[in-house]
Formats: structure tokens, sequence, C-alpha cells
């Protein structure tokens, strides 16, 4: 009986460990459908890596926009994962949201128990493309720069190293990656086609027209 426990407590053991090694690797420094950039602001360097919240999402899906801000490791500044990066903790930014001809201004919180991890909640409502501005004084520096999404089908662009001004003070000396556009759910939805809110929201507009302009008739 005695032996059976340590057999069962030994499994438990190993168990919680492989746990904690599996969360390590799937944790903030895994992020896949993103755009990461690497800058320059003042005499430091950062790296952000920003797309949508739960991808892939599609239309009516809880997301939001979301920024993971590190200190770039200096031996491999562009990758998230690397022994040296740390997360920036503190800062203070907000997103401006553009699709459709609208725009929505957010805070990006900070999210709950991921350090440098920041996020702004919102629910698409259209296929479409977004961008994302992101802007906010950073070590006594204005920041501010867009991201946009790329359409379904669309060839993920290769890294780029070349240097770009962005604003004074500002400068982006790395590129890559990129996150995907907002998908309607009706080709993947079964059995029945699925309706958008604003789709329906346009069919009973539409019903309302129509019963108006019945009723008025003489």
């Amino acid at each position: 009986m005695k032996n059976r426990s340590l057999i069962v407590a030994s499994i438990l053991g190993t168990s919680v460990i492989i746990l904690i090694l599996a969360s390590s690797l799937i944790g903030p420094y895994s992020v896949s459908g993103h755009e990461r950039r690497l800058y320059t602001i003042g005499d430091q360097d950062y790296l952000f890596v920003v797309g949508s919240m739960n991808e892939p999402a599609f239309v009516d899906d809880k997301s939001g926009v979301e920024v993971f801000a590190w200190w770039p490791d200096p031996t491999d500044p562009m990758n998230s994962q690397a022994n040296g990066t740390k997360p920036i903790e503190g800062l203070t930014l907000k997103t401006d949201i553009t699709a459709g001809g609208k725009n929505m201004t957010l805070d990006l919180e900070p999210a709950f128990r991921d350090p440098g991890h920041y996020e702004a909640v919102f629910y698409p409502t259209v296929p479409t493309t977004y961008s994302y501005t992101v802007y906010g004084d950073i070590n006594g520096t204005a920041f501010r720069d867009t991201f946009t999404c790329r359409p379904a089908g669309e060839s993920e662009p290769t890294q780029d190293n070349s240097t770009m001004n962005v604003s004074d003070g500002v400068t982006r000396i790395g590129q890559s990656g990129g996150f995907g556009c907002f998908e309607s759910r009706a080709d993947v939805s079964f059995p029945e086609q699925y309706v958008s809110n604003y789709e329906l929201q346009q069919m009973l507009n539409g019903q309302g027209e129509t019963s108006n302009s019945t009723t008025s008739m003489p």
C-alpha cells in the first residue's frame, strides 16, 4: 500500500512539472499571428508585438487589440523568446482602431498576471480591414505607429531590417510577421448559415423601411 502511494505521488509530481514546463512554452513569449517591430526610442531598444486577441478570430467574436512590450535580447532582438528578453511593465498606452470608415479610441490595459502584455477588448462587427494605431509617452518620447491586418490568403511579409524614422526620437529598425483580418463566419458556419449581428440589423432596418413605405401609401 505504501509503495502504491509513493508511485501515485511520483506520477502526480511529474504531471505538475510537465504542466509547468508546458505553460512556460506557450506563455507570453510565444505569440503567433502577430506583427513584431523593433524600435529605438530615445536611447533604448524596444520590441513590440501587436495583433488581435484570440486569433484566429471571426466577426462577432470577443477580440481586441493586444500589445506585448519587451526589452529585447541584444544578441537576438527580434526574437521575443530569446533568453535575455524581459517584459516591460508600467507603460501607459492607447489605441485608435480604424475600420469601415469609423474610429474608436481605447486604453490599452495591463493584462492580468501577464507582465508586458497590454490589451483593449472590442467585438468586430464586419469583415473588413482593421488598423490599430498604438501611441503613448515612452521614456519621455512621444510614440505613435500603426499596425494593419492582412486579408485572408495574403502571404506573410518577410523580415525587414531596414531603418525607418517613425517620428522624432523613434526609429524602426526591424519588422516581421503580421496578423490576419477578422473573417466572416459564413464560410465556416454549420449546420445553418450564420448571419452576423450587423447583417441582421440591416435586414431589420430594411423590413422597417418597407413597412413604413407600405403604411404611408394612400
